[in-house]
């Protein structure tokens, strides 16, 4: 069967047919297919279904196995044959068959860049249930000889490789296909069924919250093969590929199948070579295809994304995979209990010929040796854990994750330690703790073995010549001088190792299957297991935040990281990884700035009490905060928080006009205190704003020029908006009140980073001035030189506030923030009410603010903001022109939005397109996260120490994802 004998009917003579023998009058649109030809057609009553027209040279047996599958696994989720108006399951016109199934609605796997563990699960339920039911079923063209079966795959390899030209890439098929010879007594065990045997990440459809698989489609390729060759292809091609942590994805798929469908030893043998073998064949396949066809885009782009694949599945990884999947299935190898036996029970003498006693030092990213940023400084990282150590002498423990640098790589860095940094001055003679034989040296790595496993010993020095064996208590060498490109003293690393292929350091999302390879070698160090828990830490983590916080606040994603440390731009998680932070305003000038530290420091040993003494921190600080403003904005309120801020900035207003009324833009948030929460009415965080907005609030339509009711070319758009808060003025006057204030932000944040039309803003104040009102300026979000052009947003729009409020940015997220008025609101609140806040403008905070300030000046963080702000912005604009999915670019400077919609013509906001991508960038090491009514919008709002470098990797990354779901 081939291309060419695939059919070309029109869309009017299959309408003709359709019509005659199904009832069924209009075709929407053809479907993809390579050797037989299908429509998306819908009847009378609008339902849909679709035509199915086989290949000419297509046995009318092969269909019939096809139809009675899908009749054995009846159910929601796969298709149903729709017989023709005789009665019948397909016809034959025209020389070919005809058969319409009903269409299956949802969203196709391949366009959901992320896979959550909720997901995984459920596909690998699924596809247990699929295989359980299949095991019953038998056709008699089951046997069919089809090239996608895995029994197939070696033979025709033999010729597909040949079209392969990367040399590296060759090789490795030819590696695996020498290596599937070796297996091939072992297939002859494994249990054989009729399987669907295709399915891929373009045969699976995922319902709308993409968590759970509602459909199967294609069952062009059903045969009789090997049962676990369904398990193969679908964890390869709908759970590995793709995939930031391709083997952590396939243990969640493997383990709920095995629960489903109990797999034996003999598959779970068999099933990463399998793997191996169908990624080889995919590969092979496309080079073909592309030596065919050189100039084909959609099989260039499908080649790059399987072939990363396959290079991730080596030939060392046998060892590791299949030990992961057995742990899987609740299994463990012979190897693994064998070592583990002898370390609890084997006689073994540590090292340290001295018996030394070794604390545990701790070198995890929480440890307090990388403070102040001594994870980028080696000198100063191998000083603070030399201070901590006895005599010398220390440990970690098993499986530390340890800090690196961070690299704009969208990738996992290995930075799980498979054994035990053991230190000791140089010079320190290391023994053999059991007897061993030298195997051989690779630059700092000194491989000994053991009957059963492998030692290595990294950094120490010696003279033994391979084959040598040295008896327990002999010296092995010493420990080399310290190295001076390591953040660590001079130390010995050992570890164990059953496979010989293990890594020093491995990646999160793999130390599951590399630690039951290389267990913890404590017992060589004299020492019982201090295994860290960091592996499981988070859902500890989760299970106890459950518990004792209330869970209205929820965090952001779905399997969230444990944070330990913030420095900069970035934030690091327990296991090392280094995310980079792109969406903390609020550490404005960085996390853990040393100087805001510092300074906080400092005043903790000398000061800190209540507003009401007198005390010259927060009048040095006023004074300076002054200065940034306009004249005759010259009396400060301290607060606490932004809610604070509005919160007293409405008391101000309605002290100061004798009103009770306030405007609001729609879709803004102020708080959460009682009285700002009443005004604020975006969705996201106030979720039942729409319908609890007070006869006081009135929200003016929000003046996005991109979703709003006036688009930017719109003549007079700015009059036009603003119209909407004269109208609602007049209105409230009508019934005889009058308007207190009308409070914003500058650049709509909460609504994603919206910048208003030129001389909106003006208006509406003039508009507001006129109706007796004041009008606040909340700068809480977007304050403090974030805009780039200047200090504050009012001053970029080019009006002048009668009140303005500062959130915790203005103490890089400790708990100070301000009310900033003229005097006359001042006196006119003195007249009516006094003020008190126990700790806002308390000493330290005073001092930690002016830092800020410090920092602000010295680093250039302002104009940092407009250079790099502007790049980044340029940068997403140019997504708008490669995709669909990316509807505008919001934003100024460093407080940017990205608008996501299901399609550019109707513009509808795309929430779940905005939460996978969200937990996509997440994965591939970006903080970002969605905003907004819709919550469909990517806020991208910076310390302000964001890089051009950053911002070409959040762009970079964005990218590839919108690139893989818009295929």
């Amino acid at each position: 069967m081939n291309i060419s004998t695939c059919p070309t009917f029109s869309k009017e003579e299959a309408l003709t047919v359709l019509k005659i023998e199904w009832g069924i009058t209009e075709i929407l649109k053809p479907l993809d297919s390579y050797l037989d030809q299908n429509f998306l057609v819908r009847n009378s009553n609008g339902e849909k279904f679709v035509l199915k027209i086989a290949n000419i040279e297509t046995p009318e047996s092969w269909l019939d196995l096809q139809n009675k599958v899908v009749e054995h696994l009846y159910a929601d989720a796969i298709p149903k044959i729709i017989l023709s108006n005789e009665g019948k399951q397909m016809i034959f016109v025209a020389s070919h068959w005809w058969r319409v199934l009903n269409f299956l609605e949802g969203t196709m796997l391949s366009t959901v860049p992320f896979r959550s563990k909720d997901l995984l699960q459920n596909m690998g339920k699924f596809v247990g249930g699929l295989s359980k039911q299949l095991a019953t079923f038998s056709h008699e063209a089951a046997e069919r000889p089809i090239q996608w079966d895995l029994q197939q795959s070696a033979s025709l390899l033999e010729n597909w490789v040949t079209f392969v030209e990367d040399e590296k890439t060759k090789n490795s098929i030819l590696s695996i296909m020498e290596n599937w010879k070796t297996k091939i007594p072992a297939i002859s065990k494994v249990r054989k069924s009729v399987i669907h045997a295709d399915l891929t990440r373009y045969n699976l459809l995922l319902d709308d919250s993409g968590e759970k698989i509602q459909g199967i489609i294609d069952f062009g390729d059903v045969c009789h093969s090997w049962t676990i060759g369904e398990l193969a292809v679908m964890v390869l091609e709908s759970a590995m590929t793709g995939s930031p942590t391709p083997f952590a994805d396939a243990y969640e798929v493997i383990q709920s199948y095995h629960e489903v469908f109990p797999l034996t030893k003999e598959e779970i043998n068999i099933l990463y070579p399998l793997i191996q073998l169908r990624s080889a064949t995919i590969v092979g396949a496309s080079a073909r295809q592309l030596s065919m066809e050189p100039d084909n885009e959609y099989v260039q782009k499908q080649a790059i994304a399987d072939r990363e694949m396959f290079h991730q599945l080596s030939s060392e990884k046998e060892e590791f995979a299949t030990d992961l999947f057995r742990k899987a299935c609740k299994m463990e190898s012979e190897e693994s209990l064998n070592i583990q036996h002898f370390l609890e029970t084997a006689k073994i003498k540590s090292i340290f010929e001295n018996n030394e006693i070794l604390n545990i030092i701790d070198i995890s990213p929480s440890s307090e040796i990388y403070n102040e940023g001594a994870w980028n400084n080696l000198e100063q990282c191998r000083k603070n854990i030399k201070n901590q150590l006895e005599n010398g002498f220390g440990r970690a423990v098993y499986k530390t994750p340890v800090l690196k640098p961070f690299e704009s790589n969208p990738r996992e860095s290995e930075t799980i330690a498979l054994g035990i940094f053991a230190f000791a001055p140089a010079g320190t003679t290391i023994c053999a703790p059991v007897d061993l034989t030298f195997v051989n040296k690779i630059e700092d790595k000194s491989i000994f073995k053991t009957d059963s496993f492998y030692i290595y010993f990294y950094e120490i020095e010696s003279n033994i010549e391979i084959g040598t064996i040295i008896k327990q208590g002999e010296p092995l060498g010493t420990i080399s001088a310290e190295n001076l490109n390591s953040p660590f003293p001079s130390l010995v690393f050992i570890q164990v190792d059953s496979s010989g292929v293990a890594p020093q350091f491995c990646l999160p999302s793999e130390s599951i299957g590399w630690g039951i390879l290389s267990p913890d070698p404590s017992a060589f160090l004299g020492m019982e297991s201090k295994i860290t828990t960091n592996n499981n830490e988070t859902e500890t983590l989760e299970n106890r935040r459950a518990k004792v916080i209330q869970q209205a606040q929820e965090y952001y994603y779905q399997e969230p990281m444990n944070l330990v440390r913030g420095w900069q731009q970035y934030l690091i998680a327990d296991d090392g990884r280094v995310y980079l932070d792109a969406i903390n305003n609020v550490a404005h000038i960085g996390h853990s700035h040393p100087k805001v530290v510092d300074a906080a420091t400092k005043q903790l040993r000398k000061l800190n009490t209540n507003a009401r003494f007198l005390y010259e921190d927060n009048i040095d600080y006023a004074e300076r905060l002054l200065k940034y403003f306009p004249e005759s904005l010259q009396v400060i309120f301290y607060t606490c928080t932004g809610s604070e801020a509005n919160d007293l900035a409405l008391r101000l207003a309605r002290a100061y006009t004798n009103q009770n009324d306030v405007l609001v833009i729609d879709g803004e948030y102020h708080g959460n205190t009682t009285a700002v929460d009443e005004i604020s009415t975006n969705l996201m965080d106030n979720p039942t704003a729409s319908k609890s907005v007070r006869p006081f609030t009135h929200p003016l339509i929000q003046p996005n020029t991109f979703r709003g009711k006036y688009a930017a070319d719109t003549p007079n758009v700015s009059e036009l908006y603003a119209k909407d808060a004269q109208d609602k003025i007049a209105n409230i006057q009508s019934q005889g009140r009058g308007v207190a204030a009308f409070i914003s932000e500058s650049l709509l944040g909460s609504g994603g980073g919206v910048e208003m039309p030129k001389d909106y803003l003006k208006k509406v104040y003039e508009h507001v001035h006129k109706g007796g009102g004041v009008c606040i300026a909340d700068e809480v979000q977007i304050g403090f030189g974030r805009m780039g052009s200047h200090f504050w947003g009012f001053q970029k729009e080019g009006v002048l506030p009668d009140i303005v409020t500062l959130g915790k940015p203005m103490g890089n997220g400790h708990p100070i923030s301000a009310v900033i008025t003229t005097q006359k609101i001042a006196d006119a609140y003195r007249k009516k009410y006094t003020y008190f806040n126990t700790f806002a403008g308390n000493p330290v905070s005073c001092q930690i603010a002016n830092a800020v300030l410090d920092v602000i000046e010295e680093e250039k963080l302002q104009e940092n903001a407009a250079i790099v702000g502007n790049f980044l912005k340029q940068e997403l604009e140019k997504l708008i022109d490669e995709f669909e999915s990316v509807g505008a670019v919001y934003g100024h400077a460093m407080y940017l939005g990205v608008d996501l919609v299901t399609d550019k013509k109707s513009r509808k906001p795309d929430s779940q397109k905005a939460l996978w991508i969200s937990e996509a960038m997440k994965q591939r090491g970006i903080i970002i996260y969605p905003t907004g009514d819709y919550y469909n919008i990517l806020k991208i709002k910076p310390p302000m120490c964001f890089t051009k470098e950053n911002a070409t990797f959040l762009v970079e990354t964005l990218r590839a994802i919108l690139g893989k779901m818009e295929g």
